[in-house]
């Protein structure tokens, strides 16, 4: 293990195991699989967990490398019933036993915060971030900033935007920085949402004497912390605590041989390492001094609205199983039925009106609409639209192949000699792969993807995951479904202008029902109708 901070997790693991085993007559006996970086790393760790499954394991602890390639693993170890628990990140496409990470949301959050206290209250900040979609964390990283100076009613603007995630991506990117914007004093803020990318960011930043920008960061490396203390352009660095991950980690497993069933997620606290406080950062391997509270939805009670019968507009844009329109204004889709279920609740009107997602968030700054479900990519960066509620949904590309292909990791590279066929809703289409594919739209793409993988006009099929998997039939024995990374994962939201004094009453409303109807198990019931599965541990609640 080269990188030192998953160095450090496997050493709060075996530290909190060595602490069990001296204190218990049971013992945890731990075998060990180093998976290693890159493409190479995520291939080697899918054979790694099918051996484990195989094995007869009474239990797997997993760092995965990727998001969505070790589904199948995980499929088969819940086949024989083999709990899973993950840390760091998630697996999609089958269930884990529990599920630790550092509270990234929060995180963000503290920077957010921190950022807006070091400006003039009436000043536009101007921010470039350095971005990678591809993972959840760091998208809850950046949706806790920037929620963080919605709070604040913070003027803020998004210049542009770049991916670093590491050091090689990090100093290509902010060498196009440095070309795009030569001047000093044209940005005020970078952010970055690690310090894999952060670091060389920093450094070339100093090189070319652009002191005069202010930079938020994660994960709390060394090298930033020394950053922070010499003045040297990061203010903020919400750290992790690495080796806490790991001692979680068997905490929960414990929990689970114990009989626990519903552990969910599990947050580790961040800490915001800033000039004021840096002395008082345990590091890595420290624990955190106390547990933040997770911020629970709200649910203020309803107050009367005024004016008799309340109609409110909501812009989607049709797609199965969300929001299916069969005929114009004939609805149905999972979202429908819950949005259905409150607005009956409320005695309130909820009038669809569809929209082309392109569009989205114009309807809504032009008040054809008073919300929009949408993807939340389409408003992350949109300083005049509020997201409200409990997320509603959550999109990853999916790859529809012929049943015998055999692709372990599919990725750009695994493609690349492949005919494509791609439709880009839900996600930014940022993959290389579709500069070559055919692009499909409409409401019927899942449709016609289907129908051109049976007639073999395509080799693979890219799409949103859920609408795929909803349109695939038993019947077509010839063709799977396979869940990907390539595009990281995007939540579905509701969003209304921020400056609408009644932007949270809908948000309210949400947050409500999916407290209730996840206790009372009415949500389970309606997403089984449409072949889907809670999105809970991706959520930020």
């Amino acid at each position: 293990m080269k990188i030192e901070g998953q160095v450090l997790m496997r050493k709060g693991l075996e530290e909190e195991t060595a602490k069990f085993n001296a204190k218990n007559l049971d013992k945890i006996e731990l075998t060990a699989y180093v998976a290693g970086e890159g493409r190479d790393g995520i291939i080697k760790q899918v054979e790694q967990l099918k051996q484990a499954v195989k094995k007869s394991s009474d239990a797997i602890i997993i760092q995965p490398t990727d998001n969505a390639a070790l589904a199948e693993g995980l499929q088969l170890a819940n086949q024989h019933n083999i709990p899973v628990i993950a840390y760091d990140q998630y697996i999609v496409g089958g269930k884990l036993s529990g599920f630790v990470t550092s509270d990234n949301y929060q995180g963000g959050f503290d920077n957010g915060n921190h950022i807006d206290s070091l400006f003039p209250a009436k000043k536009e900040i101007k921010i470039v971030v350095f971005e990678y979609p591809q993972v959840s964390s760091t998208t809850e990283r950046v949706d806790g900033f920037f929620d963080a100076l919605r709070e604040k009613h913070r003027r803020f603007q998004v210049v542009q935007r770049y991916e670093a995630v590491d050091p090689e991506s990090g100093k290509n990117a902010v060498a196009k920085f440095l070309r795009d914007y030569p001047e000093k004093n044209s940005v005020d803020v970078v952010l970055t949402v690690n310090d894999g990318g952060g670091l060389s960011v920093v450094k070339e930043l100093l090189a070319k004497k652009r002191t005069e920008i202010k930079h938020a960061t994660f994960d709390g490396d060394p090298l930033s912390i020394e950053n922070i203390k010499a003045g040297r352009l990061t203010v903020i660095d919400s750290a992790q605590f690495c080796a806490e991950l790991g001692r979680r980690s068997i905490r929960t497993l414990i929990r689970v041989m114990k009989g626990e069933t519903e552990i969910g997620k599990v947050r580790v606290p961040t800490f915001p390492v800033t000039l004021q406080n840096v002395n008082s950062y345990p590091g890595w391997m420290g624990v955190p001094a106390e547990t933040k509270p997770v911020v629970k939805p709200t649910t203020t009670p309803l107050k009367k609205y005024p004016g008799g019968n309340v109609v409110f507009k909501v812009g989607t844009t049709p797609l199965c199983p969300y929001i299916c329109e069969k005929r114009p204004g004939v609805w149905t889709g999972y979202l429908f039925e819950i949005l259905g279920e409150i607005a009956r609740q409320q005695g309130i009107e909820l009038r669809l009106e569809s929209v082309p997602y392109s569009r989205l968030v114009q309807s809504l700054q032009q008040h054809k609409v008073d919300y929009i479900i949408t993807p939340q990519y389409l408003v992350r960066y949109t300083p005049d639209v509020q997201v409200v509620g409990s997320s509603l949904g959550v999109s990853f590309t999916g790859a529809l192949l012929p049943k015998n292909e055999d692709i372990s990791l599919v990725d750009n590279n695994a493609l690349k000699k492949m005919k494509v066929v791609y439709s880009d809703f839900g996600y930014e289409g940022r993959m290389e792969i579709v500069e070559r594919g055919n692009r499909l739209t409409g409401v019927d793409v899942a449709d016609r993807m289907i129908k051109m993988m049976k007639e073999q006009r395509a080799d693979v099929a890219l799409g949103d995951y859920n609408v795929l998997r909803y349109e695939l039939t038993e019947k077509d024995a010839t063709l799977k479904l396979q869940p990907t990374a390539m595009t990281g994962f995007s939540f579905f939201v509701l969003a209304g202008l921020q400056k609408n004094p009644q932007v949270e009453y809908l948000g309210d409303r949400i947050n409500e029902w999916f407290m209730n109807s996840r206790d009372n198990g009415r949500l389970e019931g309606i997403l089984k109708k449409y072949n889907l599965s809670d999105w809970r541990a991706l959520d930020r609640y």
